[in-house]
């Protein structure tokens, strides 16, 4: 297969070694990758997607989050990551995902369930990955929520939700494009985060403390 042909983290063949994700790959397929692993793996993708963004690269095949028209897309990678390790998001396509917050987001972020309010400003990025059979890692979608200023968004309870693809594209944005398919986003948080301000939280033992 030509490696033109490859997605982001493909790991078919001799195009692996064309892929970003190339040298990320744990010693096993899951579920026998152990926290540790999964870890070296998320700082992996992290560390090539950065040389890359670092390098301009934009090769097809070397597509990624900071291939994106939104800045957020390289931004988050230098944001506070509240997981201490990735962990299995089942509201997110059991993907594998870390929570991380901006400046203004990880000021009350780790007060987690006791979080109040977001600031206007705040945003929350999640970044997911999965794993092959091979134990090759695969770029996902990359979820964002903003707090918008009050009333900008009053269907979403002002805030807005972007999702980008592993290759940097747009899947839709709140207020924006194809904001009916962020809608669904909403809904979810709306509906399991009426306490915390429709923010979501990791379980305890993925959490960082302060």
């Amino acid at each position: 297969m030509d490696c033109a042909a490859c997605g982001p983290c493909a790991a078919c063949g001799p195009c692996g070694a064309c892929g970003p994700c190339g040298p990320c790959a744990a010693a096993g397929p899951p579920p026998d990758v152990t926290d540790e692993e999964l870890q070296a793996l998320y700082e992996c993708i992290i560390e090539m997607t950065e040389a890359m963004d670092a390098n301009g690269q934009t090769e097809p095949v070397l597509a990624s989050w900071s291939e994106s028209d939104r800045a957020e897309g390289s931004d988050f990678m230098g944001w506070t990551n509240f997981a201490s390790t990735p962990y299995i998001s089942f509201t997110h396509g059991e993907r594998f995902a870390t929570n991380h917050a901006n400046d203004i987001a990880a000021e009350v972020y780790g007060q987690y369930e006791d979080i109040g309010e977001m600031p206007v400003g705040g945003v929350v990025a999640k970044p997911t990955f999965s794993i092959g059979d091979d134990g090759q890692a695969y770029w996902e979608t990359l979820f964002l929520m903003e707090k918008a200023e009050a009333g900008a968004s009053p269907d979403t309870n002002d805030w807005i939700y972007t999702a980008i693809m592993p290759d940097g594209s747009l899947m839709g944005r709140t207020l924006g494009m194809n904001s009916e398919n962020m809608q669904f986003c909403a809904a979810c948080h709306m509906a399991g985060g009426e306490d915390t301000d429709d923010l979501l939280f990791m379980e305890e033992q993925y959490r960082v403390q302060n």
